[in-house]
């Protein structure tokens, strides 16, 4: 439902111009409390625009949420099959045969003493006899062993065929999702409350899949009424969408409710720090200022962040300039950083070799091995035991090793801004560099 702006008729959300005065102008009417606004959600009552009240089938109650609030009902939830459990009982009957006698010496000699006739008289006697002989044991037998399986405990199927099936636990998320899951709630029902909701129509694919937050509002008259928030729901990345780049086409990348940490690209950022060795290493947050983009402090190298805002354009194929909406988990706080300094795992805790691929860190040299450090011109480099070198990404590093086979890896182990951008690379063997910071 939705009314004129100019003469408050309402209409259906599907008229396009008012019956009455003919303006094209509308405002969405609650279908909760009748409040009228122009808004993506409405203001005392917190229902999204021209959404329906719904009817629930199990506890009659109406809402305007995904879910029943007051017994949890959802259109796609299907209702418990009930198993019936089937009794097995275990019978065993037992049959004796009959005992098969032979006659004695003295009624073999009677039988032949009466010699003459055909004896079936006799014969027929006999095996009515043993007939009923074997009648009363068989029906005792049965009537015992029957009465024994009628006592028998039951076996049901299910305990027949194994152990019971018990439904898989819910998966717990990690705790440090968890964590950021938690301050993206707080972060997403302050602004609620302050009467910041952002419009759907402004909502991120991440946002529009997210989760909902429930709480109560003081409406204008004073009343407490449920309301709701929508929130991202955080998850980590791969690492090939750190930095801007868009792993799986030209599109751009959607990091909103992405756990990742704020992280020096290059080492022009180093200029605040003096030297590469003071750490930690300070990476410039922002804020917006209109059209342009102000410098509003630092926030340290490694610092755990989750995103919950973006605005990109595209640089070159596959990658993206622009700046991260984040909430940094040190302090709860939110700022701006740069996309190139956003990466979606801690690259300095994987190897050396994996690490200087994604990103600057720094190692300490002690000699271990069966080669010296270099200079580019492939002679010996004296270092003691405990220097500190920058190592640089991979692609960053300055020219190429006289020895690619025993020392490829190039690192810094001098550079001070005050003196300039200038500095000595020297090349090492792996055994020799543990990564320290």
């Amino acid at each position: 439902m939705k009314a004129c702006k100019f003469c408050s008729t309402q209409v259906e959300n599907s008229v396009t111009h008012c019956p009455s005065c003919g303006s094209a102008v509308f405002l969405h009417v609650c279908e909760n409390c009748g409040t009228q606004f122009d808004s993506g959600f409405c203001p005392n009552c917190g229902v999204k625009a021209g959404q329906k009240k719904k009817i629930c089938p199990d506890c009659g109650s109406a809402y305007f949420t995904n879910a029943c609030p007051n017994c949890g009902y959802t259109p796609s939830r299907k209702p418990p099959v009930q198993k019936v459990e089937q009794t097995v009982i275990h019978k065993h009957v037992y049959e004796e045969a009959p005992v098969r006698t032979s006659p004695t010496p003295t009624q073999a000699r009677q039988t032949r003493k009466k010699g003459k006739g055909c004896g079936c008289g006799t014969i027929f006697l006999v095996l009515i006899l043993i007939a009923a002989l074997f009648g009363n044991r068989s029906g005792s037998k049965k009537s015992t062993t029957s009465a024994r399986a009628t006592n028998t405990p039951r076996i049901t199927t299910a305990a027949k065929s194994g152990p019971t099936n018990t439904p898989a636990p819910t998966a717990t998320p990690e705790p440090d999702v968890a964590a950021a899951q938690e301050a993206v709630n707080k972060y997403y029902t302050a602004m609620a409350e302050a009467g910041e909701t952002p419009d759907p129509d402004t909502l991120t694919t991440s946002q529009k899949a997210g989760i909902t937050v429930r709480y109560t509002l003081a409406n204008s008259k004073g009343q407490e009424v449920p309301a709701t928030a929508y929130a991202p729901e955080v998850k980590k990345a791969s690492w090939k969408d750190s930095r801007g780049q868009s792993s799986y086409s030209s599109s751009e990348p959607d990091y909103i409710g992405v756990l990742g940490y704020a992280s020096v690209y290059d080492e022009f950022q180093f200029e605040k720090n003096g030297t590469f060795t003071q750490t930690p290493w300070q990476i410039t947050v922002y804020q917006p200022d209109k059209q342009f983009w102000q410098e509003a402090g630092t926030i340290a190298h490694k610092t755990q962040v989750v995103v919950i805002g973006q605005k990109l354009e595209k640089k070159s194929y596959k990658q993206y300039k622009g700046y991260l909406h984040v909430i940094r988990m040190d302090t709860g706080e939110d700022c701006w950083i740069d996309v190139i300094n956003f990466v979606t795992e801690p690259y300095w805790e994987k190897s050396l070799n994996s690490a200087r691929e994604e990103g600057y860190c720094i190692a300490t040299f002690r000699q271990v091995s069966n080669y010296y450090p270099v200079t580019k011109g492939n002679e010996k480099t004296e270092l003691e035991d405990g220097t500190l070198v920058l190592l640089p990404m991979k692609t960053k590093v300055s020219g190429s090793s006289p020895d690619k086979t025993n020392n490829p890896i190039g690192a810094v182990v001098y550079k001070e801004w005050k003196y300039g951008f200038g500095g000595v690379t020297v090349w090492f063997n792996e055994a020799d560099l543990t990564l320290s910071y």
